[in-house]
């Protein structure tokens, strides 16, 4: 449903979080020695960290969170990181640019790259403005209102705690939350003066963007071609499985600690192959900023990861040496080495995220209900999903399973990246177990982190599924140039061979494009639709109405005070009212679980005003003076709570605004 913005305010606020992204982290980025694209890479998962830091310590020293105080947090985390690597160097601990990547790329090749990441990007945009057909829309799934109220509260109060936000519906406590992604969002809410779905909007439309500079800087880490590099970022803005499943799902905090999660293996690469403070400083904040975007993204990352260590430790066994100065040391010291290593980067990591690690344990032996999914498809189907890269929308990607086969096949080649198949079948492995085994105790247990879904972790096992299938599209190119330049006319010409590269390349993107219908991209904005419409367009009818968003807009020139919440039905589009109206709601989220008492009470008995004190003694509890009554419902065929049904011609009641799907009412006694 529109907002009153147009495409330039759009513009404006894709700009700045772009910014918000770009600058932070990479003012720290560069403090730790980075360069390249191990700091483009890192750079947004970077800002996440000082974000998601400064947010909940802040709280906690009572200082406001805003521009000025995020910028005040980075400057001090860039001086101290500065400081100790300028220490380190001068007393010679350390060397510079001794963890970059030892394959060399030419100019014209980092210039394709930075190329396909644009072409992803462009494809991850247009996907989602095709979705809906505008920039404006208001996203219409289950936890898209809690962030979207959440990030307007932030940016109102100044309140980056972890519980913070979450007091708008469990009062008056709150929850814990991981609010990194909120943190940013606010940042982007209050530098671009747009409204809040422009800015979830904004928010959203990069992610397989953020996704393909992620691969690139893994690729690019790892020494892999840059044919590959360019490849794995094609097949980012491509899969559905990827970023776009998520986002249609409206778990956009998960979005983003998906498309993070590689970054991890650069930050992890980078410190096992010259462990000093500035790649020990990266690593230590890039777990921040991973738990900061999504508890379960640190431990995705941790699996997903995992392997490459595994690697590392094999080839040592196997006499080949490792790098990283490991050659010619037994199995035990570079293995003991290795942990030991780890030790300072985790107390620093864990120091620091020290808020997000007690309010999660909190979380967890909280009263708040979990209850897992429990699928039970068939294995056989499970693998299928797997291999074909779908699973919310009926139509397999047959052509990237052909990638993909290719890669597998190949994996040799992929030299000192065969870690990836091994965490292909680990992942692969989580996501079998919990979509065909979902009821089982120990899969439940096993799997909470991503709440026991097979959806999450169908996400998790595409990120080295992708790039598997990048490396069989990129050794499709390194053949069909073999095949080429073997031509004895052709060999006699070598800087006619030296560009063949970059023509086979081309061929191998542009049939890419074609037999792919265009990257995907209508099935990608197809699956996207579905955070627009709650389900597919014309299946459904979306919660929140055109009509709900009329009566928000007037509820909020009505001038209502910070500390008054207006009734409303839990289930309707009104759960939108303070992100829309800065009005605050008696219910600011579909979800029921352990709602707040006197809330519970009024929804099933708020129509006995007249005869039930313990509902008056309620609203006087509450500060209520009037209730918006909406008329969608984010669940199928749902009908108002029983104590908010037929409020019309109540004699406490005036009706003081209404429209054909809302009405507004001031309680008169």
């Amino acid at each position: 449903m529109p907002t009153p913005d147009d495409f330039w305010s759009y513009f404006g606020a894709l700009a700045t979080y772009v910014g918000v992204l770009a600058l932070p982290g990479g003012l720290i980025g560069l403090a730790a020695g980075l360069r390249g694209w191990a700091l483009a890479g890192l750079a947004p998962l970077l800002s996440h960290t000082v974000t998601g830091l400064a947010g909940p310590w802040l709280a906690k020293i009572h200082l406001p969170y805003n521009t000025l105080s995020v910028a005040g947090c980075t400057l001090l985390i860039a001086g101290v990181v500065y400081g100790l690597r300028r220490l380190a160097l001068a007393r010679g601990w350390s060397s510079p640019g001794a963890a970059e990547p030892g394959v060399t790329w030419t100019r014209r090749a980092h210039v394709a790259v930075a190329a396909c990441i644009v072409l992803a990007l462009g494809l991850s945009i247009i996907a989602v403005l095709s979705a809906k057909g505008g920039t404006t829309a208001v996203f219409q799934r289950w936890d898209t209102v809690y962030h979207a109220n959440g990030i307007r509260y932030i940016a109102d109060t100044g309140d980056g705690s972890l519980t913070g936000m979450s007091k708008l519906n469990w009062y008056p406590d709150g929850n814990f939350y991981p609010n990194g992604y909120h943190l940013v969002g606010a940042l982007v809410y209050q530098l671009s003066g747009t409204t809040i779905p422009v800015t979830l909007n904004a928010i959203t439309m990069p992610t397989a963007g953020l996704f393909a500079l992620a691969l690139v800087a893994l690729v690019r880490q790892l020494g892999g071609r840059a044919v590959f590099a360019g490849c794995a970022a094609l097949v980012a803005g491509t899969a559905t499985t990827g970023a776009y499943e998520q986002v249609s799902s409206g778990l956009l905090p998960f979005a983003l600690g998906i498309v993070l999660t590689p970054l991890a293996v650069v930050a992890l690469q980078r410190y096992l192959v010259h462990p000093d403070i500035g790649s020990g400083a990266v690593l230590a904040l890039s777990a921040v900023g991973l738990l900061a975007a999504h508890s379960s993204a640190l431990f995705g990352a941790i699996l997903f990861a995992f392997p490459l260590v595994v690697q590392r430790w094999y080839r040592v066994l196997r006499g080949r040496g490792a790098d990283g100065g490991a050659e010619g040391k037994g199995f035990g010291r570079v293995v003991g080495g290795d942990l030991l290593r780890m030790l300072p980067v985790m107390l620093v990591a864990g120091v620091l995220a020290s808020p997000m690690i007690f309010g999660a344990i909190g979380f967890t032996s909280s009263s708040y209900p979990y209850h897992p999914w429990g699928s039970h498809l068939p294995v056989l189907k499970s693998l299928a999903l797997l291999a074909t890269f779908h699973q919310v929308l009926p139509d397999p990607q047959l052509w990237l399973t052909a990638l993909f086969a290719v890669g597998v096949l190949s994996f040799l080649a992929l030299r000192g990246m065969r870690w990836l198949l091994l965490s292909a079948i680990l992942l692969s492995t989580l996501f079998v177990l919990v979509a065909s085994y979902g009821d089982t105790e120990w899969v439940i247990a096993l799997s909470r982190p991503w709440w026991n879904d097979r959806y999450r972790l169908m996400a998790l096992a595409a990120i080295p599924l992708c790039l598997l299938a990048a490396h069989g599209m990129a050794q499709l190119q390194r053949w069909l140039a073999k095949l080429v330049t073997q031509r004895a006319w052709l060999r006699a010409r070598p800087r006619l061979t030296a560009r063949f590269g970059l023509v086979s390349a081309a061929v191998v993107v542009a049939l890419f494009a074609v037999v792919t219908g265009g990257f995907l991209n209508t099935a990608n904005a197809k699956a996207v639709s579905l955070l627009y419409y709650n389900g597919l367009p014309g299946e459904v009818v979306p919660p929140v109405s055109a009509d709900e968003l009329t009566a928000m807009a007037e509820l909020g020139r009505m001038h209502i005070p910070a500390d008054e919440k207006v009734l409303n039905d839990r289930l309707d589009g009104t759960a939108w009212m303070y992100a829309i109206a800065g009005v605050h709601p008696v219910a600011a989220h579909y979800d029921a679980g352990v709602p707040p008492k006197d809330a519970a009470y009024l929804a099933l008995h708020f129509r006995e005003y007249d005869t039930d004190p313990e509902v008056r003694a309620a609203v006087r509890r509450l500060n209520i003076h009037h209730v918006l009554i909406g008329s969608g419902s984010i669940v199928v065929n749902g009908l108002p709570s029983p104590g908010l049904r037929n409020l019309e011609g109540l004699d406490f009641l005036r009706r003081d605004y209404a429209n054909p799907g809302a009405a507004i009412y001031t309680i008169v006694k």
